[in-house]
């Protein structure tokens, strides 16, 4: 698979849909300088015909920010997860439940892929310490969540690791003496959704959740500990590490009724101090956080069903609001926060999918 570059794509229809401001950046809130700089950024998006692409694509600050596509590969099924590997070289991972990772060079647009073996399937996201790389999945026999280790460089499967729980979604490496503990550590977000292979991404009714946080060694797989809220109804999905050791974790309810859904927090927060705690200040937002980002002040989350984003000390005040249109995915560049969210006027063009990473460029 080759990179389509920069001419070729904006010579399609497509060009007409970037030059409108389809895919836009949108200010933070008063703590955190906004777009006062170009930036370039990894991506993922729908096309009109229904296929999906990965890519490099360039901010250019303005009264309305827009993207430039500067080089986009084409992907099997629909992505989520992105995380650099090495170098210009960083890995895309298939949405769950997903069969496929990919590395992509962004320098030359060079890609290799991987099918996943076929018991057990993707969750969307990775993590790379030292020569290891991990995937989270779910073994389509047990329905348990595990974690897939690989060789970082050539992919090969060297073990599976049981994470204590289901439905494993994003991780951090934590690095040694995080959280009380005197080891670096793989720190798991285990969703606690019960899914069956035949049905997908459909919840399993009638089944409880077990969501929760658990730290593993990174070498063994050992669990070291595990945290959970009260409410066994938050799914924990999305992690961010704040300078300061404390993390932020996006929430996403799974109550029964919308408005229960409305009424639940949609951000937790993990220290050393006070354990693992959900934030009363982070409710009246559809229940929904799709992305979260740290930066010197606190954590951003995205409330994608809520079309806002929203700002965060570290106490859990809110410290600003911005309304835009099926907010999601975040990036933090040095001061500024970069915020995605999908045009009303031209969304039928391309949809911009849930996460992205600054690059240099």
């Amino acid at each position: 698979m080759t990179a389509i570059n920069r001419r070729r794509f904006l010579s399609t229809a497509l060009s007409a849909a970037l030059s409108t401001g389809l895919l836009m950046a949108m200010p933070l809130a008063r703590a955190a300088k906004v777009n006062e700089s170009p930036a370039n950024l990894l991506a993922a998006w729908k096309l009109p015909s229904g296929n999906y692409q990965a890519g490099v694509i360039r901010l250019q600050p303005g009264e309305n920010d827009r993207l430039e596509v500067i080089m986009a590969v084409d992907l099997p099924t629909r992505p989520h997860g992105l995380m650099q590997l090495s170098g210009d070289d960083y890995l895309i991972v298939a949405r769950r439940p997903g069969d496929w990772i990919m590395r992509l060079n962004i320098l030359t647009g060079q890609t290799s892929r991987l099918w996943q073996e076929a018991d057990r399937h993707l969750n969307g996201h990775s993590a790379v310490h030292g020569n290891l790389l991990y995937t989270t999945e779910t073994d389509l026999l047990t329905g348990q969540g595990v974690l897939g280790v690989r060789d970082a460089s050539t992919f090969e499967l060297l073990e599976v690791w049981q994470t204590g729980g289901h439905d494993p979604h994003e991780m951090l490496v934590m690095p040694q003496g995080s959280l009380g503990l005197d080891h670096p550590f793989l720190l798991v977000a285990n969703g606690g959704i019960r899914t069956h292979a035949d049905m997908g991404r459909t919840p399993m009714p009638g089944k409880t959740m077990d969501s929760s946080l658990v730290a593993l060694h990174p070498e063994t797989g050992a669990m070291l500990k595990q945290w959970t809220l009260d409410d066994p109804q938050l799914s924990l999905r999305h992690l961010a590490l704040h300078s300061s050791g404390v993390v932020g974790i996006a929430l996403q309810a799974q109550h029964p009724t919308e408005a229960a859904r409305n009424a639940a927090p949609v951000l937790a927060i993990l220290s050393t101090e006070k354990g693992l705690n959900a934030l009363p200040t982070s409710t009246e937002l559809a229940g929904y956080a799709g992305d979260i980002v740290a930066n010197r002040v606190g954590f951003v989350i995205s409330c994608t069903k809520a079309d806002s984003a929203l700002h965060f000390d570290l106490q859990g005040n809110r410290i600003g609001l911005i309304k835009a249109q099926a907010a999601c995915a975040l990036a933090v560049q040095g001061e500024q926060v970069l915020l995605g969210q999908q045009s009303a006027e031209v969304a039928n063009l391309l949809e911009l999918d849930n996460h992205w990473l600054a690059v240099q460029g």
